[in-house]
């Protein structure tokens, strides 16, 4: 009996996005029937039922995706702004040593981690960036995904 509910879990997990824009693609279909009624063709229906799937597909993936507790703080951070103009010492102050020794201008950070729970826990690792101008002080910051990674 475990066992069935085990494979009825792992079916829901993997095609739980489908499955998901599956019924928004009927409700959808619906509603463009019981407007439109019989003024709309095949080819049209079929051209907004893929574009439908590509929006719901890509709505449930970013809808699914939640940060860890490092994410949300060094967005915060690189949104503020609040690194621009501190020197390279301020910096480490605040953040700590930077991951990287190999350039004089940029210092990474790790920035955490995107969590897709609805993709069977599918993760994206993130750095933040901090550039620095020839006075030593911050003139930019930015998150990205981690290179290589």
């Amino acid at each position: 009996m475990a066992n069935i509910f085990l494979y009825i879990w792992l079916f829901c997990m993997i095609f739980s996005p489908y499955i998901i824009c599956m019924i928004l693609f009927a409700i959808i279909v619906f509603f463009i029937k019981k407007v439109a009624g019989k003024n709309v063709s095949s080819k049209s229906l079929i051209y907004i039922i893929i574009l439908c799937m590509l929006i719901g597909c890509s709505l449930c993936h970013n809808l699914s995706a939640k940060p860890d507790k490092t994410y949300s703080e060094m967005k915060k951070i690189n949104n503020s702004e609040r690194l621009i103009g501190l020197t390279k010492n301020e910096v480490i102050a605040l953040l700590g040593e930077p991951q990287n020794e190999d350039t004089e201008n940029l210092y990474t950070y790790d920035a955490g981690t995107l969590t897709n729970y609805l993709f069977l826990g599918e993760r994206d690792f993130y750095d933040l960036y901090v550039w620095f101008n020839e006075n030593d002080t911050v003139k930019s910051t930015s998150i990205d995904k981690k290179r290589g990674g």
